[in-house]
């Protein structure tokens, strides 16, 4: 992992197995790209549920970002099992992992609200889990898109690829889609 956060404008892939503690650390880290105060957190998840994301990021930067949003990809409930729920300044929706239109619209939404006075950091968690609802051509055309997206927002984002559940031409396929890459797999 780069000692240093990635420019602003900058698109990462981040090639680890899904559920590796190597591979959390590294998504939290990318995410820590200037003070939580000037900070207007994204992340995409189709597994992690809000107040769990909230709790990692809580544990590894202290403070929440001046600005966060959850999008839920699937049947993730809003809150934990025992009703604990996330503080109201964290936005969260969902998304049917079967509509990329659909999760389009919402990622749209959120990016037209963003201040341009905080650093934009995007994780997408993840092309893996997103590529199980989706064929290839459209999951390639929808990165491209939101990558371009993310890249003239100065955003700093992340998107999280398991190596080890796709083929190599599938891998290759996505890799160019970014300007960095950090394999941890």
């Amino acid at each position: 992992m780069p000692t240093d956060s990635p420019a602003p404008g900058t698109n990462v892939i981040v090639m680890a197995p899904s559920l590796s503690d190597e591979k959390r650390a590294t998504c939290l880290d990318l995410q820590g790209a200037g003070p939580p105060s000037r900070l207007d957190v994204l992340h995409i998840t189709y597994s992690g549920t809000p107040a769990d994301l909230v709790d990692q990021w809580r544990d590894h930067h202290g403070d929440l970002p001046g600005r966060m949003g959850i999008v839920v990809v699937g049947d993730q409930p809003g809150q934990q099992p025992g009703g604990e729920s996330v503080p109201e300044n964290v936005f969260v929706t969902t998304a049917n992992p079967n509509d990329i239109t659909g999760l389009g619209m919402r990622l749209n939404n959120y990016l037209n609200d963003h201040d341009d006075d905080s650093q934009l950091v995007v994780c997408m968690d993840s092309m893996t889990e997103m590529l199980q609802f989706a064929d290839m051509q459209p999951v390639f055309k929808f990165l491209h898109m939101f990558a371009g997206q993310l890249r003239d927002a100065d955003a700093v984002a992340h998107f999280h690829l398991d190596p080890g559940a796709h083929d190599d031409q599938t891998v290759s396929r996505l890799k160019p889609l970014f300007d960095e890459a950090v394999n941890l797999s």
